[in-house]
C-alpha cells in the first residue's frame, strides 16, 4: 500500500513542473505578452511565441497552421526546427492528420507514438525528412471561431509528453490566437482607412485637376479663336495662362512621383544663406502681389554643408508660397502681412535650420496633426495636399523633422532642420568609394 502510494506521488511530480520549471514557464509567459505589446509584425511575433512555446515543453520542433475558411483547409505559417520551409507547400482539411483532428473536434490531442496512431499525417515527415515520434496539437480558438491549429513535436530525450505540457501549450495558443485576431483586425482598419484616403485623394486630385483644364481648355479655345482672327494681342494675353496650367500639372506629376518613390538625398555643397536668399528673389514678385513683406534673416555664421540642394530648395519654396498665400487670404489682419525666411546655425546640435515665418492667420490646433498628411488641404480645390507631405517625406529623407509652431489668429513658424553634414564630407566618402573599386 505505502508503496503505490510512493509510486503515486512520483507520477504526479512527473506531471507537474517543478520550482525551477515553474519560474521557466512564468518568465516565458511574461516574455509573450511583452512581446505581444511591442511587436507590429505578425509572422515575427508568431515566431517568438512559437519558440517560447517549444522551449516550455521541451519539443524539438514547432509549427502553427493557419485555418483558410474559404478553402476549408488548414496550412503552415510558421515551422520551426527539422520541418521549416518543407512543409510550407502542404495544405489539410479538417480531420486530416493529428493537426486536422484537433481543429474538427476543437480538442488538444496528444500522441506519443505516432507510429500506431492511424491520424498522423505522414507526408510531412517524408517531404521534410523529419522523423517525428510524439506530438501535441491543439486548436486556437477566439471565441469558437477557429483561427488555426498549434503543434509541437518530439519531446527531448525520449520523454512523453505530459498533460502538463497539453494545458501550457493551450495558454500559449490562446496568445497566438490573440495576436493574429488583433493582426486581423488592424489590417481590415488600415485597409478601410487606405480606401477612404484613396477616395479622398482622388476627390481633390479631380477638383484640382478640373480647374487646371478649364484654364488650359479655355485659353486654348482663346487662342484658336485668335489665329483664326490673325488676332496677335488676343493670344499674348491667353499664352501665359496656358503656360501656367502646364506648369501646374507638371508641379502635380512631379510631387506624386517624389512622395510615391522612397530615394536617397542626393548630397552636394550647398550654402543655405544662398539658397534662402535665391528663394526671396524667387518670391518677391508673388509677395509684392499680394502686398506682403518678405524678409532674410541670415546666420552668417552658417557653414557650408552637405545636402539634396535641389529637394530642400523645393521644400522651403513651398513653405515660402504657402506662407504668402496665408497672409494674403487673411481679410482680418490689422497688420502688414509679413513673411520672413530665416537660417540658423545650432553648433551645439550640430544641426542647421531653414525657419519661414507669417503673421497670417495661424492653423487651427485640431488641424496642426493633419496637415502633413498626403492630400489634406486647407485650400479647397485649389491645391492638392501633397505640397507640406512632400516636404516632411524630403526632410525625413535627410533625418532630419518638420516641425510647425501656431498659435491662431498670430501666424506660423515652419522649421525645417537636418543633421549638419560638413562640405569636406564628401570628398571623404568619394576617396572612400574609390578604394573600394580599387580593391574590388
Amino acid at each position: 500500500m505505502a508503496a503505490r502510494k510512493q509510486k503515486s506521488r512520483k507520477a504526479t511530480r512527473a506531471a507537474q513542473p517543478g520550482g525551477l520549471e515553474q519560474k521557466q514557464i512564468v518568465d516565458a509567459l511574461y516574455r509573450v505578452n511583452r512581446l505581444i505589446a511591442h511587436i507590429t509584425d505578425l509572422h515575427r511575433l508568431l515566431e517568438q511565441i512559437m519558440q517560447e512555446g517549444k522551449k516550455v515543453v521541451n519539443a524539438e520542433a514547432s509549427s502553427l497552421m493557419l485555418y483558410d475558411e474559404e478553402a476549408n483547409e488548414l496550412f503552415f505559417e510558421v515551422a520551426l526546427g527539422a520541418k521549416g520551409e518543407a512543409v510550407k507547400t502542404i495544405r489539410l482539411k479538417p480531420g486530416v492528420g493529428v493537426a486536422g483532428h484537433a481543429a474538427k473536434t476543437r480538442k488538444t490531442i496528444i500522441v506519443n507514438d505516432v507510429r500506431a496512431d492511424k491520424r498522423h499525417f505522414k507526408a510531412a515527415d517524408e517531404k521534410s525528412r523529419f522523423v517525428t515520434r510524439n506530438i501535441i496539437a491543439t486548436p486556437m480558438l477566439r471565441k469558437g471561431k477557429l483561427i488555426g491549429v498549434l503543434e509541437v513535436l518530439n519531446k527531448r530525450k525520449r520523454e512523453a509528453f505530459t498533460p502538463g505540457d497539453a494545458r501550457l501549450l493551450e495558454f500559449f495558443a490562446d496568445q497566438a490566437a490573440v495576436a493574429i485576431e488583433n493582426a486581423r483586425l488592424i489590417q481590415a482598419n488600415v485597409q478601410a482607412e487606405r480606401l477612404a484616403a484613396v477616395g479622398q485623394a482622388v476627390a481633390g486630385i479631380s477638383h484640382y485637376v478640373k480647374n487646371i483644364l478649364a484654364g488650359i481648355m479655355g485659353s486654348a479655345s482663346l487662342i484658336e479663336h485668335a489665329l483664326g482672327q490673325d488676332n496677335l494681342e488676343l493670344i499674348q494675353q491667353s499664352w501665359p495662362i496656358l503656360q501656367r496650367s502646364n506648369q501646374k500639372i507638371s508641379e502635380l506629376v512631379h510631387d506624386m512621383l517624389t512622395y510615391s518613390k522612397s530615394r536617397k538625398p542626393e548630397l552636394a555643397v550647398t550654402d543655405l544663406n544662398k539658397m534662402c536668399e535665391d528663394i526671396a528673389a524667387l518670391c518677391q514678385s508673388r509677395a509684392e502681389q499680394s502686398r506682403v513683406t518678405l524678409s532674410v534673416k541670415l546666420d552668417r555664421e552658417m557653414p557650408i554643408c552637405l545636402c539634396d540642394a535641389d529637394k530642400i530648395q523645393d521644400a522651403s519654396l513651398n513653405l515660402v508660397t504657402n506662407a504668402i498665400e496665408a497672409v494674403r487670404e487673411c481679410e482680418s489682419a490689422r497688420l502688414p502681412g509679413k513673411v520672413e525666411i530665416a537660417t540658423v546655425f545650432r553648433k551645439s546640435t550640430r544641426r542647421v535650420e531653414i525657419k519661414v515665418s507669417d503673421n497670417g492667420p495661424g492653423i487651427p490646433r485640431e488641424m496642426q496633426r493633419k496637415i502633413f498628411d498626403p492630400f489634406f488641404s486647407t485650400k479647397g480645390s485649389k491645391g492638392t495636399g501633397l505640397g507640406l507631405a512632400v516636404a516632411m517625406k524630403v526632410i525625413e529623407e535627410h533625418n532630419g523633422t518638420l516641425a510647425l509652431e501656431s498659435i491662431e489668429g498670430k501666424g506660423c513658424t515652419f522649421t525645417i532642420q537636418i543633421p549638419f553634414v560638413p562640405a569636406n564630407a564628401g570628398n571623404a566618402q568619394s576617396s572612400q568609394n574609390k578604394k573600394k573599386k580599387a580593391k574590388g
